[in-house]
């Protein structure tokens, strides 16, 4: 992937899905940097035609590792990506998603209504980082954030008005009920619901927070408010206005919820993302918060950290797996026994 789309290729880790199959093979994740990173050396790619090689054998290493999930005695089957190991993206805030993300990720999916909800999450995660030894600004979070923008901020009220003539309340609430494991359905429409409700056991965790954890802006989660919520927006705030009202909006929550930048949402398509063009973009160029152009040919590390870093930072977990210095771990044992 990363080979063929020059080379923008992401990778995600989720911590917690519906799926009991998909929980299982977390674990396994890291140890693919094992074999991005630890099996090719950097010149073993030499085609030689005359001797009918592409690479040399003797510079790619096999890979002996013996954990307690994964079994690995194999070379990397395909030559290093010009990243190795593609840049890392974390979905999830969930206690076991915020460790799992200090140590690996580099990029993290983060969703609130609320900055202050938000804040203390991100303020927790770049501490674990830093007590791994990771340089906490060098985790990138991308909150949710739905524009709706018109050029006035009267347009945009209109807009969305007209807009949630289209929302449908109970898709809503079918929607936050898979995600949260709370079946919706059983409660009055105004009563107030609490993480206790849910008995999903497989419940997808920081989702489950992001529609019971209260605040200034929502003191009282029902499921009419999760209907309202869900129906335009999600998961994140929604901001009305005009380019400038927008992009205040913008502003302040990369201030107060100390984030790096938004995954945006959508209402219509193509509707929100012409909207986002046309309109709030030039604004955002106008403050000097969006680039008037970016450089062709970087991969997606080096458009987050900089052209050069093609590679995990020397700080990343990834980098003690490097093909200099890698080394093989000793074989798992679990009660003293192999």
């Amino acid at each position: 992937m990363s080979g063929i789309s020059k080379p923008m290729s992401i990778y995600e880790f989720c911590t917690s899905k519906s799926l009991d199959s998909a929980q299982l093979n977390l674990p396994a994740d890291p140890e693919r940097l094992r074999l991005w990173e630890g099996s090719w050396a950097d010149d073993a790619v030499s085609p030689d035609p005359a001797k009918d090689e592409y690479a040399d054998p003797n510079k790619i290493r096999t890979i002996h590792h013996h954990g307690k999930y994964v079994n690995l005695d194999t070379k990397h089957i395909v030559d290093p990506s010009p990243q190795r190991t593609p840049f890392i993206f974390q979905a999830g805030t969930s206690p076991a998603g915020s460790q799992f993300a200090a140590t690996h990720a580099e990029g993290i999916f983060v969703s609130s209504h609320s900055t202050k909800v938000l804040r203390p999450k991100i303020d927790a995660i770049r501490k674990l980082a830093a007590e791994n030894g990771r340089d906490p600004r060098s985790i990138k979070f991308f909150a949710t954030f739905t524009p709706i923008v018109a050029a006035t901020d009267e347009e945009a009220r209109a807009k969305h008005e007209e807009l949630k003539k289209y929302a449908s309340t109970e898709g809503g609430l079918v929607l936050v009920s898979g995600w949260t494991g709370i079946d919706l359905s059983k409660y009055p429409l105004d009563q107030e619901l609490t993480a206790a409700d849910s008995t999903e056991a497989h419940k997808v965790r920081s989702l489950l927070d992001s529609f019971t954890t209260t605040s200034k802006d929502i003191p009282k989660w029902t499921p009419r408010v999760i209907a309202d919520k869900a129906s335009i927006g999600g998961l994140g705030p929604v901001a009305i206005g005009s380019p400038a009202t927008v992009a205040d909006e913008l502003e302040r929550w990369v201030r107060e919820a100390d984030i790096d930048g938004f995954n945006l949402g959508y209402v219509t398509t193509p509707g929100t993302f012409e909207d986002v063009v046309d309109l709030l973009i030039p604004e955002l160029r106008r403050r000097g918060l969006y680039p008037e152009a970016i450089e062709d040919g970087l991969t997606a590390r080096e458009r987050v950290y900089g052209k050069g870093q093609n590679g995990v930072r020397k700080d990343h977990i990834g980098s003690r797996y490097k093909y200099d210095v890698y080394t093989e771990d000793k074989p798992y044992e679990a009660n003293g026994t192999k």
